[in-house]
């Protein structure tokens, strides 16, 4: 008699030094650069790193000023994803409040 093989659900760790930040904007944003990098055939860590996309998820920069603050943002892609990224993350808030990161502890 074979015993039926039991599901695990998926939790997902964090990294370590991973930065803490909104999960469900930073799948928002993951899918927007995936989109974007296909569409140049080029990989998405081209478009922008995983911690650049944590950082936007962290601190919904909605301007390119506030974007110019996100590390790895050069002036070259801030002219070319700026005010895609920036759409996005407001687009965001328009359904989801911003996560307070300040008050929580590790």
């Amino acid at each position: 008699m074979l015993s039926k093989p039991v599901e695990l659900k998926k939790i997902r760790v964090p990294r370590t030094g991973e930065i803490e930040c909104d999960e469900t904007l930073f799948d928002r944003l993951r899918k927007l650069r995936k989109r974007l990098a296909d569409e140049r055939s080029v990989p998405a860590y081209v478009i922008f790193g995983d911690n650049t996309l944590r950082q936007m998820a962290r601190e919904y920069p909605t301007n390119t000023d506030a974007l110019r603050m996100i590390g790895g943002m050069g002036e070259k892609k801030l002219a070319e994803f700026g005010s895609v990224f920036t759409n996005e993350v407001a687009a965001y808030l328009r359904t989801y409040p911003k996560v307070d990161f300040s008050e929580r502890s590790e």
